[in-house]
């Protein structure tokens, strides 16, 4: 089985991302005409539309289809679930990554690491960094360990500003309290 005409536009595709957008587009439009259900070419469709154009309904759109064409296709549950959380769709993020750590084979690490990306949105840095501690565990090289540990030391740091707002606060209402006796 060789390359078929469409995978050959999607790697054209692929290869032009980044610098001739007039280049990914025609190759695209090429790959989709000779298979519409071109997974891949589908999930570089999507990309173009969130991260390019930020027309996220059209992303999804795209990667909704790739899901039901094939749902284990996994190069598209770390794109999606990025994009969803950009779109501040940190709940169908969750879920869609749930779903994504039941198919064998994808990158747990990096789905961890989303999952922690979602919670940091949410403010909830402790839940951030225990999903960091499990992304590390499925962490296969030192770059990528590494990248997850500045993750972690920036969420703490976060923590930090937080536990200094909430001793500002404290202190300020013992001194009012002080005051009004």
């Amino acid at each position: 089985m060789g390359l078929t005409i469409a995978d050959t536009y999607y790697l054209k595709a692929k290869a032009a991302s980044g610098y001739d957008w007039d280049e990914v587009c025609e190759s695209l439009n090429y790959a989709l005409s000779y298979d519409e259900n071109h997974c891949a070419a589908l999930c570089l469709l999507g990309k173009v539309y969130a991260g390019n154009l930020n027309q996220y309904t059209e992303a999804f759109d795209c990667f909704d289809k790739v899901i039901a064409i094939d749902s284990q296709y996994m190069d598209v549950y770390p794109v999606y679930a990025k994009y969803l959380i950009w779109a501040d769709e940190i709940e169908r993020a969750t879920k869609l990554i749930a779903f994504a750590l039941t198919i064998k084979g994808i990158s747990k690490g990096s789905l961890f690491w989303l999952s922690a990306y979602a919670s940091e949105t949410k403010e909830a840095y402790k839940d951030a960094l225990k999903q960091l501690k499990k992304a590390k565990k499925y962490s296969y090289n030192d770059d990528y360990f590494s990248f997850i540990e500045d993750e972690e030391n920036r969420i703490k740091k976060k923590l930090k500003l937080d536990k200094s707002k909430s001793k500002k606060k404290k202190s300020s209402s013992k001194k009012r309290k002080k005051k009004n006796k």
